[in-house]
């Protein structure tokens, strides 16, 4: 695994990574970091996140998804940016808390996918599309 910033020429090596002190305390974060992709591109569920519904949580993010990938619920966490586009504000898998629970569930209607090099679009999901017979 390696990891490109955009517009950067960074390249983070899982070795660079794994050789760190710490790498014990992040190691399930990184070990799931391969399906960051797949997980963005899902159509489960997706929740207005609000932090006073965990009240233990330092987390602020406007939105959380949760999705049942290898055998384990992950929990992505993203906020909203002021070029409406979404950021993640943390990621990792269930331990002891469902951090979904009292949170409001919301629909999926459309769901789109911009490439950031080439510019191009793909439509993952869109439920606002009416049939025309």
């Amino acid at each position: 695994m390696s990891v490109t910033f955009s517009g950067s020429s960074c390249i983070i090596k899982k070795e660079n990574i794994e050789s760190s002190d710490f790498y014990h305390k992040i190691q399930d974060r990184v070990h799931f970091l391969p399906l960051l992709e797949k997980m963005l591109d899902s159509n489960d569920t997706v929740f207005k996140y609000n932090k006073k519904s965990n009240v233990y949580s330092m987390i602020e993010a406007d939105y959380l998804m949760k999705n049942h990938m290898d055998g384990k619920n992950l929990f992505l966490f993203l906020s909203n940016a002021r070029d409406d586009s979404y950021f993640c504000r943390s990621f990792f898998s269930e331990e002891k808390m469902d951090y979904t629970k009292n949170q409001a569930s919301w629909t999926l209607l459309y769901k789109k996918k911009r490439n950031l090099i080439d510019g191009s679009e793909h439509i993952l999901y869109d439920r606002l599309k009416k049939d025309v017979k």
